[in-house]
């Protein structure tokens, strides 16, 4: 028999399996009966500095069926998982994009019978991780295998985070998935789950042999030049490989593409537009990198609890609404332990990203710090947002003079002062100093100033001589919508399925593997 107890409290400086026990029991459960205990949620309460605590919700197993009526537990829900029949006549799907919802799609039709053949402008992860090193040390750029394009998408060059605020019946299953592809199984419980960029390198290996294995097959360094639409159908794909030193254009036909590009698919935005794809501006964000020394970060999170040995690095969460424009401000993607790193994709243009690995035991902690951006803001063509990206990072490597980053301590942002003093930072390439007021349009730089001049005072040590600014941070996310109807499909195209980040429909790695499954069942299934 399974029961689930919640809301249990237990300071990190006792011993949490003989506190969670004595707590079932002290629930109305003898302690005869208890035979396992698993987690199903763990997260922390750090408002009190001086008492820091683990808050678990726990599946118990017990030797014995009991009557629960009376006594503060719980029985597990059981939830009806609906089936799904494979419509009729679909054999092959192309599948343009090896992100997360690119392959979370591809293994989904696998299951269903319908094999995905797979194009990925980028490399395999291993040759991947050749050229990014390559870039960090030479600035050699290769604008189709990079931090933004290759397998496992730009999330694999990232913190790993999992956590969404995405529900979906779909969370249970990928997190199965990415454990049986080697995640660590504390994702399982983990209040913010994170997996890093070394064991993610492997989970994406790994889900690519599983797909290849049920039959699905993949093209790297493939690059998709055209998709062919006859009387508003999808026919075909057109395709280049990027490694032949022929650069021939060949024809593949399709009836059905799932469109799972990155939200840096710049080239391919204008190509589904050319072939009048309908798509509509979003909203996105634009600002820096925010850097701070670790043990700056745990301390403000943590206090004087900050070593203890039950704590990992500390994350944080910050907002801020500027009522009077109805903007917000807030951290994102925020990397403890983490490294900064250069995500350039286009040759000319520079920007930043976050990064750490599973241990997150690096020297500092960083964090996207960015204002938001309503559609056609800086103007009113379909790519206006993503023309304004493009500018901030040519400016960026201009001023530079290589592909560098821009940086500025967050006391002389405040003033208006170039900082004079070069920086400690995990950001391998070339820096330069430069008033990042006169980088941004004023929107942007003042909502930054209203934000941190808020979190000043509510965040110990946020604003010091340690902390740094380093810019520009320009894709946090797409600037454009690919819009859809209710079952995936494109609003004026018959056999295009828009899905994930680049879509405009996912905002991190879950969310987007959550599409990319439930744009399959909605466009290749129906319920039973």
């Amino acid at each position: 028999m399974k029961i689930i107890v919640n809301n249990i409290n237990i300071s990190i400086e006792k011993d949490q399996n003989l506190e969670l026990k004595k707590e079932v029991v002290k629930r109305g459960v003898k302690e005869e009966y208890i035979q396992k205990i698993e987690y199903s949620k763990r997260s922390i309460d750090s408002r009190k500095k001086t008492d820091i605590k683990f808050v678990y919700n726990i599946e118990v197993t017990l030797n014995k069926e009991i009557d629960v009526t009376g006594i503060d537990v719980n029985l597990p829900k059981q939830i009806d998982e609906p089936t799904h029949k494979v419509k009729e006549g679909i054999k092959r799907v192309a599948v343009i994009g090896a992100g997360p919802a690119g392959l979370f799609a591809a293994l989904r039709l696998c299951e269903l019978g319908i094999q995905p053949i797979i194009y990925e402008r980028g490399e395999k992860v291993d040759d991947r991780d050749k050229t990014i090193d390559n870039f960090i040390k030479f600035s050699m750029l290769n604008p189709n295998s990079n931090i933004q394009f290759g397998e496992g998408g730009a999330g694999t060059y990232s913190d790993g985070k999992l956590n969404t605020r995405v529900k979906s019946g779909y969370m249970n299953t990928i997190f199965l998935e990415l454990v049986a592809s080697g995640a660590q199984e504390q994702i399982l419980w983990d209040y913010k789950p994170h997996v890093g960029t070394d064991v993610l390198k492997n989970v994406v290996k790994n889900l690519r042999n599983k797909i290849i294995s049920l039959g699905g097959e993949f093209h790297f360094s493939t690059l998709v030049k055209d998709i062919i639409i006859l009387d508003g159908k999808v026919k075909g794909i057109k395709i280049q490989n990027l490694l032949s030193p022929i650069q021939l254009e060949e024809t593949e036909l399709f009836e059905h593409v799932i469109l799972a590009i990155g939200h840096s698919s710049r080239d391919t935005y204008r190509m589904l537009h050319k072939n009048g794809v309908f798509m509509e501006s979003k909203p996105f964000a634009i600002g820096a990198r925010i850097e701070h020394p670790r043990v700056d970060i745990d301390t403000m999170q943590y206090g004087k609890m900050a070593n203890h040995p039950n704590l990992e690095a500390a994350t944080y969460s910050l907002t801020y609404n500027n009522k009077e424009e109805e903007r917000g401000v807030f951290s994102f993607c925020m990397c403890p332990g983490g490294v900064i790193v250069n995500a350039a994709s286009q040759e000319g243009g520079s920007l930043v990203n976050g990064m750490s690995y599973s241990q997150r035991d690096g020297r500092f902690s960083n964090s996207a710090l960015v204002v938001g951006v309503k559609a056609n803001e800086f103007g009113n063509d379909l790519f206006s947002g993503m023309e304004f990206q493009d500018e901030l990072e040519k400016k960026t490597y201009d001023l530079v003079g290589n592909y560098g980053a821009l940086y500025q301590n967050t006391l002389d942002f405040l003033k208006g002062k170039t900082t004079k003093r070069k920086i400690e930072s995990s950001y391998e390439m070339e820096m330069k100093s430069y008033d990042l007021n006169s980088l941004f349009p004023k929107v942007i730089s003042d909502n930054m100033k209203l934000a941190m001049g808020y979190w000043e005072k509510t965040q110990r040590n946020f604003i010091s001589e340690n902390a740094n600014l380093i810019a520009p941070e320009t894709r946090t996310s797409a600037p454009i919508k690919i819009t859809r109807d209710e079952f995936g499909k494109s609003v004026n195209i018959e056999g295009l399925y828009p899905i994930g980040e680049g879509a405009g429909y996912a905002g991190g790695i879950i969310s987007a593997a959550i599409d990319g499954l439930k744009v399959v069942d909605l466009a290749f299934t129906t319920t039973v």
